[in-house]
């Protein structure tokens, strides 16, 4: 699954720029300590990516053209290096909430102020409720807590859901984060909830003009393989009928992502 391209370039830029990532070690800039935020004036603020009376896109090519080759594979990993000489620093994209901001991810730590956060039913137990409304409102407020834990420092801003695996095999272990086995209900369930959780209202506009949070659909196609024996998922050759793929394609998900 990819995202267009020009999405991509949007994306890059939304989350390099945002803002620091709370949980990440900062590295040492010429003058021995990076800006808490991007663009923070003196220092940092004329670069063309920081002047916001320029289209996103516009920004977004520009701050990629600025990146030197190693500082580009350097944001390859779910830990993705600091870029000290443009002010940015460091920023762990892993966080996981698929029904409720979850600790088995890098990004997030609960501590003494923040000890826990609401945990809804397992996704297949929610979708089973046919009810697009419910879904939208069940992200939006795991949303809003995972953006108050960001503001607080303990968590970041991406997070590796929802799950649109298509589950027809129960001997997948992972089944109960998937919204089923019915690529429509899946595709239907993944557009609510990503909307709910990055932002957007009922008249399917973003209401401030940018993204609470990132939503990010896993995994890829035909993904249903953790630890069977002497196999695992990173070095078992999985050969997939088009059938995985074209599940999608005629369902209001094919308007978000080409697979």
């Amino acid at each position: 699954m990819r995202l267009h391209q020009p999405l991509q370039w949007i994306l890059l830029f939304f989350f390099l720029l945002a803002s620091f990532d709370p949980l990440a070690t900062s590295l040492a800039s010429d003058d021995g300590q990076l800006p808490k935020v991007p663009c923070e004036s003196p220092n940092y603020s004329s670069f063309p990516f920081c002047n916001t009376s320029l289209p996103v896109a516009v920004r977004a090519r520009n701050l990629v053209s600025l990146l030197t080759l190693p500082e580009k594979i350097q944001q390859l990993s779910n830990t993705a290096g600091a870029v000290p000489r443009l002010g940015l620093s460091a920023f762990e994209w892993w966080s996981e909430s698929l029904h409720g901001i979850a600790v088995n991810g890098p990004g997030v730590a609960f501590n003494g102020s923040v000890r826990a956060a609401t945990e809804f039913p397992q996704v297949i137990l929610t979708a089973a409720a046919f009810n697009r409304t419910l879904w939208r409102t069940v992200a939006r407020a795991i949303a809003v807590e995972a953006r108050a834990m960001y503001n607080v420092g303990l968590a970041g801003l991406t997070y590796w859901a929802p799950n649109i695996n298509i589950f027809r095999d129960p001997r997948w272990g992972r089944g109960q984060e998937t919204p089923g086995e019915d690529p429509l209900v899946a595709s239907e369930y993944a557009v609510e909830y990503v909307k709910g959780f990055q932002g957007e209202y009922d008249n399917g506009e973003t209401g401030s003009g940018s993204m609470m949070l990132s939503a990010c659909c896993k995994h890829y196609t035909a993904y249903d393989l953790d630890r069977w024996g002497n196999y695992t998922r990173y070095i078992f050759n999985a050969q997939a009928c088009n059938c995985w793929s074209s599940s999608f394609h005629s369902s209001p998900l094919s308007l978000w992502f080409r697979i």
